[in-house]
């Protein structure tokens, strides 16, 4: 009787120790856990779970794509570092609510602008487009059940509804106002101002003497710059492209060239694997008979003869034999390319000529360019339209044509010959003007850097307060919950 006195005692005080293992949590009270208490507003467990598990999808996804390595989101470091980050941040986005909440009043009552209104049915209708033409094109659906399958999707694959949009477009919006309200008293001086203009002048007249391609790159590309380097002139051009009839062939020989060229360098990376040692001395002894070709479609092998010296394995041979056709075939698409540019320049030469005739001759550069031109950056709108294209001698990013009749140009006014271009077609060039060295006038630029600088100024001294803020914060902190 005694022993199952002391057993049972013992079973208690195991039961005790345990801490009472055998009680089990109702899942709802366990998810009601306070974690977190910010200024008296409590952030649960099933909260903060949920910002976790987001966390660590988000962060699997961009190690996949971007790392292309698989992120363990079970290790016990990489749970304990997402807590860490979603914690931090789930603090300072309930400071800031409070504090916005504290300097703006009811946001509730905060509503969107109309033109940000225009931009959520903008989108929203995007969205609805690209799932109406991806998913419905050729659906039997109509009328409500089709706007409902295609709500579902738009929620489904791109993650957007209309309380989406709107809910994203608010907080902005009340972000933007908040911060605009902290932020008011933070102005620039002149004296930064100078002293910003003075480093990028200094910085960029650097850089262009290492590469004085960037600065074209940059004022082609219509970045602002702070300094012109010497050896640029701008000039304007009309690019007279091919019949789109010329170009299909053009380009589809081009597309059967980069493929032989691929195939070729394939086979003569496996013979030269295998051990062959002059690749070019076995395909020598490949005889390749072409059938005649008048275009693309008809370029096949006829005939395929050889005559191997000394050993040669069997796969060897094969590859060898592979890669006499594949070069045969090549030199025969090469030979209707060549014959198929000649034929798209020949049939543009004449407008080419008088568009020439007609600019030297002193009709409206503009009118020419609206009625001739194919060149995206000379039409009407384009900034380079205005002011033209900074080029320079052995510019890249350029085709080197291009480059070469543009610097050939003596002087300002001066047409150019029609210039054939690497592959699209005649480029008629103007040269309008100079660009003088030195630095661009800080009145030129003072309005960009001034907002530049307060913007940086803005944001670290909002990001200051928000510091300050949550340094201030009481927060009341229950981490030892997430484990139970």
């Amino acid at each position: 009787m005694q022993k199952r006195v002391w057993l049972a005692g013992l079973l208690v005080l195991c039961m005790l120790l345990s801490s009472c293992s055998l009680i089990v949590k109702d899942p709802e009270v366990d998810a009601q856990t306070e974690i977190l208490n910010i200024n008296g507003t409590s952030i649960t467990k099933a909260q903060v779970n949920t910002e976790v598990d987001n966390y660590l999808a988000y962060m699997q996804q961009y190690y996949n794509y971007y790392m292309n390595y698989t992120l363990d989101t079970s290790s016990p470091e990489v749970i304990a570092n997402a807590r860490e980050t979603v914690i931090d941040g789930l603090i300072e986005d309930e400071v800031v609510k409070q504090k916005q909440a504290e300097v703006l009043g009811d946001l509730s009552a905060i509503t969107l602008t109309e033109e940000e209104e225009a931009d959520v049915q903008s989108r929203l209708e995007s969205a609805h487009s690209t799932i109406q033409s991806s998913f419905y094109a050729d659906t039997e659906l109509e009328g409500e059940a089709l706007e409902s399958a295609i709500q579902a999707d738009m929620q489904r694959y791109l993650g957007v509804s209309e309380a989406t949009l709107r809910e994203s477009a608010l907080n902005t919006h009340i972000s933007n106002l908040f911060k605009s309200k902290i932020t008011e008293g933070v102005t620039v001086t002149d004296e930064e101002i100078q002293a910003d203009y003075d480093s990028k002048v200094a910085s960029e007249k650097s850089s262009y003497e290492s590469n004085l391609s960037a600065y074209g790159s940059a004022v082609n590309g219509g970045s602002t710059v702070y300094y012109r380097p010497a050896g640029y002139r701008m000039v304007k051009q009309i690019l007279i492209q091919f019949s789109d009839e010329d170009q299909t062939v053009i380009d589809d020989l081009e597309s059967k060239i980069s493929s032989e060229n691929s195939t070729i360098s394939t086979l003569t990376s496996n013979l030269t694997g295998a051990g062959v040692e002059d690749v070019d001395a076995l395909v020598n002894q490949v005889k390749v008979t072409m059938a005649d070709a008048a275009t693309a479609a008809d370029v096949a092998v006829a005939s395929t003869e050889a005559a191997f010296e000394g050993e040669v394995s069997e796969e060897n041979q094969d590859n060898a034999k592979l890669l006499a056709e594949a070069k045969a075939r090549l030199a025969a698409y090469q030979a209707l390319l060549d014959a198929a540019n000649e034929k798209a320049y020949a049939g543009i030469r004449e407008e080419a000529d008088s568009v020439v005739a007609a600019a030297r001759a002193g009709e409206d550069w503009d009118a020419l360019v609206a009625e001739h031109n194919d060149d995206p950056g000379m039409m009407a709108g384009r900034d380079t339209a205005e002011t033209g294209y900074a080029v320079c001698e052995n510019m890249s990013g350029f085709d080197s044509a291009f480059t070469a009749a543009a610097m050939a140009l003596q002087n300002i006014g001066d047409v150019s010959d029609p210039t054939p271009g690497s592959s699209d077609g005649y480029y008629i060039i103007r040269y309008v003007a100079d660009v003088a060295e030195g630095a661009v006038e800080l009145a030129d630029v003072k309005d960009e850097i001034s907002t530049e600088l307060l913007t940086t100024k803005q944001d670290t001294y909002y990001d200051e307060q928000v510091k300050q803020w949550v340094e201030a914060a009481k927060v009341v902190k229950n981490l030892k919950a997430l484990d139970d």
